[in-house]
């Protein structure tokens, strides 16, 4: 059963084993698990329900459906970073890019030595991997789906004498039709809408579809459930009155929506943690122009992953994107834009992603909504310069005519001499041009009420029967993709909450 606004009364209240705020990575992997072990389970979701069958490549349509607003989100600093949440039946997985990357063995080595716990150590987590991976069908893409601006990528690692990696992707017979940023058109990727979910509404698991949840129930000192609003579709305005009644809770918005949640009700008191230890993962984009055609929208949206400076922080891959979206980012606007996408043929979008050596926070403002805010470090500013001077040069190896650069005032650069003078240029972190979709921490994930927001079962510390199964429970920045990360954690969430519903 999946529910929406117009199926309600002007208040209408339901009852059930657990209720999951969020159907995305996080609480679409925990809702399953629980359901698939016996438990009455109903999720609930912000977004809409819309199935594989209405996704298009249109932007103006896909965008204000399945974004949170409209993807006009932005985290605050002196280098201000736009981000993107999915908000639909499926969350961020049906608009991420598909990869299925494991945390490495180092952050879980760190994982395990700072929580003093061996389960979050790579000998524990592997089990869960492996499971997930299992039902998202990670794996690498068959050949006739990988498209010539990963070819000129993975030629280009190879003629630096880069190691890189061939990504292992959440797909099932993918066909490259390079869509993941506004849904996939065939079903072949496996987001949460089309494989934890169908899993889940099997085991008999039911949804309620645009309804904001805007506090939790507590009596005695523990969790039993959620107040919200349902969302007209067509106004945005939030209207009749959602009561779900549980035995547990489990949030599951995302390292944003979650914290902002929770601090209404000013928990996470024994660590003072709670929406601390923001971590995002910025991007920076390096667009490269061929003089032939690359025709880079067919094929899958990205390959592969150069790894070289990984050990230093740094990642760089291919991501291509559809004509609007691209055009947004353009650093130039009228005739000259249109002279540039006249060229769009022609293009490689690629980028750098640094792991963060800072973190920011999250907070609740007067009026409810969240308040993001991060500053990039010296050092981190250093890691963007040297990635971005290391693959605009990459791209000029491979014949790029000029390359757009995410400075400010140092836009484009028409030979490797122009790259020269990044370091002298760009001396302030404000000229430089951010974005991110990873967004973690905030609930930090631990074994000592001093210094996490949740247990290792992801129970907040100071409200029982409350659980947090996403992003916002990693205790560090992970360096990849975080979708398989989030959901293996969310499955032990569920785990121990059966285990410890049963004890009880």
């Amino acid at each position: 059963m999946i529910l929406a606004f117009d199926d309600y009364d002007t208040e209408t209240t339901f009852e059930t084993d657990v209720v999951v705020v969020g159907t995305g990575a996080g609480g679409a992997a925990a809702g399953a698990n629980l359901a698939e072990q016996g438990r009455r389970v109903l999720f609930v979701e912000e977004g809409g329900y819309h199935p594989t069958s209405s996704f298009n490549p249109y932007t103006t349509q896909s965008v204000p459906r399945m974004y949170r607003d409209a993807s006009a989100t932005v985290i605050f600093g002196r280098t201000p970073i736009p981000y993107v949440e999915g908000r639909c039946v499926g969350g961020s997985t049906v608009i991420n890019g598909g990869m299925a990357y494991r945390t490495p063995d180092r952050v879980l080595a760190e994982w395990e030595a700072t929580t003093g716990s061996s389960d979050m150590g790579p000998r524990a987590m592997a089990p869960l991997f492996e499971a997930v991976e299992a039902i998202i069908s990670a794996r690498k893409q068959s050949d006739d789906s990988i498209g010539e601006d990963s070819r000129i990528m993975q030629r280009g690692a190879e003629k630096k004498g880069w190691h890189y990696t061939t990504n292992r992707r959440n797909q099932d017979r993918c066909v490259g039709a390079n869509n993941c940023a506004l849904g996939c058109p065939t079903g072949a990727k496996q987001s949460t809408l089309v494989s934890y979910m169908p899993r889940a509404m099997k085991a008999g698991a039911e949804c309620i579809t645009e309804v904001r949840v805007e506090r939790l129930l507590i009596e005695g000192g523990r969790a039993v459930g959620v107040v919200g609003r349902a969302i007209d579709p067509r106004t945005r305005r939030l209207t009749k009155k959602i009561t779900v009644r549980a035995r547990a809770v489990v949030i599951s918005c995302g390292a944003v929506q979650t914290p902002v949640l929770l601090q209404r009700h000013r928990l996470g008191r024994p660590s003072r943690q709670l929406g601390k230890n923001f971590h995002c993962h910025p991007n920076a984009k390096v667009l490269a122009v061929y003089p032939q055609d690359v025709d880079g929208w067919k094929g899958v949206s990205q390959n592969t992953q150069i790894r070289e400076f990984h050990e230093d922080g740094i990642l760089m891959a291919e991501n291509f994107v559809s004509p609007s979206i691209l055009a947004a980012y353009l650093p130039y606007h009228g005739d000259r834009a249109w002279e540039l996408m006249q060229r769009y043929r022609q293009m490689v979008l690629s980028g750098v992603l640094v792991e963060d050596s800072n973190s920011g926070s999250v907070r609740r403002t007067f009026a409810g909504m969240p308040y993001v805010s991060y500053e990039l470090t010296a050092l981190d500013h250093a890691r963007f310069k040297r990635g971005v001077k290391l693959l605009a040069g990459m791209h000029f190896d491979m014949g790029a005519e000029y390359v757009m650069l995410p400075f400010h005032n140092q836009q484009i650069a028409h030979s490797p001499d122009d790259l020269k003078r990044i370091d002298d240029l760009q001396t302030d972190v404000r000229t430089l041009e951010l974005f991110t979709p990873h967004l973690m921490g905030t609930c930090r994930m631990g074994a000592d009420p001093k210094t996490s927001v949740v247990d290792l079962s992801g129970q907040l510390w100071d409200l029982p029967g409350c659980y947090v199964a996403d992003a916002s429970v990693f205790p560090t920045a992970i360096g990849v993709n975080p979708q398989v990360t989030i959901m293996a954690l969310a499955t032990r969430v569920a785990e121990r909450l059966q285990l410890k519903q049963q004890a009880a």
